[in-house]
């Protein structure tokens, strides 16, 4: 079955972006803890963050690469995609709102990119949704 170049090519966009991250969360979770201002105290800490931030965001990134390389689940990779970042970015959004000290720049960096993200794969999906699959 033919690929839609497109929604690969998106598709492998959001798998490099979460593959990269989750593999810094990995090798350093401290380092990267660290520049959103979060002290990771202990070894538990770190593994922790390791598990969480590096190997969901892995998984999500491999998940995303495979429907990238078939058409069948290029839909589910975009939807998946979708609400994964809409989820971040709306619940980064709340927690700027809920919390009354000022966040940094990296907080809202991560918030623009988060909401771009989903922007772009919920109109790559509004248009897959209306092509056979």
């Amino acid at each position: 079955m033919k690929l839609h170049k497109g929604y690969a090519t998106i598709l492998l966009l959001n798998a490099a972006a979460f593959a990269f991250f989750g593999v810094k969360w990995l090798l350093t979770p401290v380092r990267m803890a660290g520049g959103l201002g979060i002290h990771l105290t202990n070894a538990d800490a770190i593994t922790d963050a390791q598990a969480v931030y590096g190997g969901l965001e892995l998984g999500v990134g491999i998940f995303l690469a495979i429907c990238a390389l078939r058409r069948a689940l290029q839909w589910a990779g975009l939807l998946a995609a979708t609400l994964t970042l809409a989820g971040l970015g709306t619940c980064r959004g709340l927690g700027i709102l809920l919390t009354p000290e000022h966040v940094t720049g990296a907080t809202t960096q991560l918030l623009a990119t988060d909401l771009g993200g989903a922007v772009l794969n919920g109109v790559a999906l509004a248009f897959a949704s209306r092509k056979p699959r």
